[in-house]
């Protein structure tokens, strides 16, 4: 392989084929700040909570902090793969365009597909779950009753509609995206930390019925049932931290590009692991085990609900609310980024590629992800089956995430691996802690996949499947160079 340095332009340049009159995204858009809400926003706690941590407890029980506290180790580790990649390449097709400089061309454009097929299969997903949250929302106030609320046609059109909003925003510029995730991520955390430490002080105060008082017990790797509910419970935990990649998918548009992004995704992690800690310990305080089971999607109303009277615990629903719709464009935001990237590259189809004039957005690309999601949408939402589509989904997506995120972990090991021992830190931060994290994760989408069996795990199987014949199909059908160009390594700067 060949041992030569590598620092792209951030801006599409002529590395990308794209001249310099050809429209570009908005470069120096997003400040640090921006880029960190961003990422915050993205991994949407309140909607993670409410939509994953009853799947957590039936998975482990009282060992959910402990899965959370484990989950967040090996991804930590990704999130310094993600600075130190970015920092030698920031192009916002992130671990797609690294893989490929770095691995294989071959790997690198299967972990693009990968990354798309899991964000297109979540914003199916969570558009459902906005509609179903608004229903209830209104039904709190009076507005509809329950059966106008429980529909599932009014559930998917609804969610429709939230899809349709949050694309016209990521098609119409990437600083009212910005604006937006601001407002929503302040909701979500304030409401959030607020009835989470709430829960938390009535718990020990006062025990109310149901409650148990703390325990760090919970904290413990011993508390999660063995190797196979580990594995389990760490699919899910991955689910929890997905999403502050985002940030390195827009270091195109953001300040100091080589280096905010990467910070951004490692502040994000660590604010996540704090509210995400304080709310399973006060949930686990104040609610039984079957009954947090048994509320599933409903559990965080049901929590904020035991706290306070309405209308004061309708402002979960909000929060909920909010962070769902956040999520989801904020989903969609880095796989418009990604398929961007990759017909950038000529090895996706054209229309990706296509930046508006008006908007320095893609456009077109954004538009037929969102279209793609809105059918999926309406499919599955209009399914007898939603319950259970909705767990198989997060499954499916968790186990996605751990095979992208591990495979930049192992990429950045092998671009770093002439200047490791250069210093401690490229040793460490560079190699040793994403190399670790990467294998771990590996082991983790294994396990769950064997685990599962083949119907629930068949949606991963039919992407991984699926993008053996379309890397081929872009091989075969791409004009460009990029699957001939040799590998690289980095070298000192």
């Amino acid at each position: 392989m060949a041992a030569v340095d590598v620092t792209s332009a951030a801006s599409g340049g002529s590395e990308h084929g794209a001249s310099t009159e050809e429209p570009r995204l908005r470069g120096d858009t997003l400040s640090l700040f921006d880029t960190t809400a961003i990422a915050v926003a993205s991994v949407a706690p309140a909607y993670t909570i409410a939509a994953t941590i009853f799947l957590l407890v039936a998975t482990v029980g009282l060992g959910s902090p402990a899965i959370i506290l484990i989950s967040f180790l090996p991804v930590l580790c990704i999130a310094f793969a993600y600075y130190f990649m970015n920092r030698r390449d920031p192009d916002c097709g992130a671990s797609y365009a690294w893989l490929a400089r770095t691995l294989n061309p071959y790997i690198g454009w299967f972990n693009g597909w990968v990354q798309t097929a899991a964000s297109i299969l979540f914003c199916v997903a969570a558009p459902a779950l906005a509609g179903a949250n608004t229903l209830a929302l209104l039904e709190s106030f009076g507005w509809i009753n329950g059966k106008t609320a429980g529909s599932t046609v009014l559930t998917a059109l609804v969610g429709l509609a939230w899809l349709v909003l949050v694309s016209a925003m990521v098609i119409y510029g990437i600083r009212l995206t910005a604006d937006f995730q601001w407002v929503m991520v302040l909701v979500e955390y304030l409401v959030v930390l607020a009835f989470s430490i709430t829960g938390l002080v009535r718990a020990l105060a006062f025990h109310p019925a149901g409650s148990r008082a703390f325990s760090l017990a919970w904290f413990s790797p011993s508390s999660v049932g063995g190797v196979t509910g580990l594995a389990s419970g760490v699919a899910l935990g991955v689910f929890f931290f997905w999403g502050w990649d985002t940030a390195a998918n827009l270091n195109e548009e953001t300040e100091d590009a080589d280096t905010s992004p990467g910070i951004a995704g490692i502040l994000s992690m660590f604010i996540l692991l704090v509210i995400f800690l304080i709310n399973a310990a006060s949930v686990q305080s104040l609610l039984p085990v079957h009954t947090i089971v048994g509320q599933g999607g409903n559990l965080l109303f049901y929590f904020a609900q035991r706290l306070a009277p309405a209308p004061f615990n309708y402002l979960m629903l909000v929060a909920i609310l909010s962070s769902t719709v956040a999520t989801t464009q904020t989903t969609l935001l880095p796989a418009s980024r990604v398929t961007y990237s990759m017909a950038r590259d000529g090895v996706f189809p054209k229309l990706f590629g296509k930046i508006s004039p008006r908007f320095h957005t893609p456009a077109q690309g954004t538009l037929v992800l969102a279209v793609i999601a809105g059918v999926g949408l309406l499919i599955t939402t209009l399914s007898p089956t939603v319950s259970k589509t909705f767990g198989d989904l997060i499954s499916n997506i968790g186990v996605l995430v751990a095979f992208y995120y591990g495979i930049t972990g192992l990429a950045c090991a092998w671009a770093y691996r002439h200047i490791l021992f250069r210093s401690a830190t490229n040793l460490i931060l560079a190699g040793v802690l994403p190399l670790l994290g990467g294998i771990f994760l590996f082991w983790v989408a294994y396990q769950v996949i064997v685990q599962a069996g083949v119907g629930p795990s068949m949606p991963i199987i039919v992407t991984f499947v699926l993008g053996v014949p379309l890397v081929i199909m872009a091989r075969l059908f791409s004009k460009s160079d990029f699957f001939h160009k040799p590998t690289v390594s980095y070298q000192p700067e």
